[in-house]
């Protein structure tokens, strides 16, 4: 049985960017999202429910990094795997995002094999994280009863 289609939500501010991501995501069977910048995605993530945050750090406004950090620093969105796809490809980069975070930090141009790769990687420990979550639940209902 194949597992349901992730959602996905793409943060970029290049469009044509946007626009590969979406393709290549939508190819490979998941239901995708698009924001131009930071503000928009946080919009978004408070909003809907998304299995993974493929998120660039150079945006107008609020870059990656500050995106990054308010996921992170939030409860309720925290547990999203958010994978870092950017042309910053200084180790001291990929170093501050794995720091404040990040699952994974994916370089432009992105090759669709690895992208699909970290994406399901990121999906399973996502789909695991969920069913602890559950897990957790279900034993608060029992031992409060």
């Amino acid at each position: 049985m194949a597992a349901e289609p992730a959602r996905i939500l793409v943060v970029d501010d290049g469009a044509v960017n946007r626009m590969l991501l979406a393709r290549t995501l939508g190819d490979q069977g998941h239901l995708v999202a698009t924001a131009d910048d930071g503000r928009e995605a946080l919009e978004l993530l408070q909003r809907d429910a998304f299995d993974v945050v493929l998120l660039d750090i150079v945006m107008p406004e609020l870059d990656g990094y500050a995106v990054l950090s308010h996921v992170k620093s939030d409860e309720a969105l925290r547990h999203i795997p958010v994978i870092m796809i950017t042309s910053v490809a200084e180790l001291d980069s990929v170093v501050r995002c794995i720091e404040a975070g990040a699952t994974d930090y994916l370089a432009k141009p992105f090759n669709g094999a690895v992208l699909e790769a970290r994406i399901n990687a990121s999906l399973a420990g996502k789909r695991l994280r969920d069913l602890e979550l559950e897990y957790l639940e279900q034993v608060g209902h029992v031992v409060a009863a």
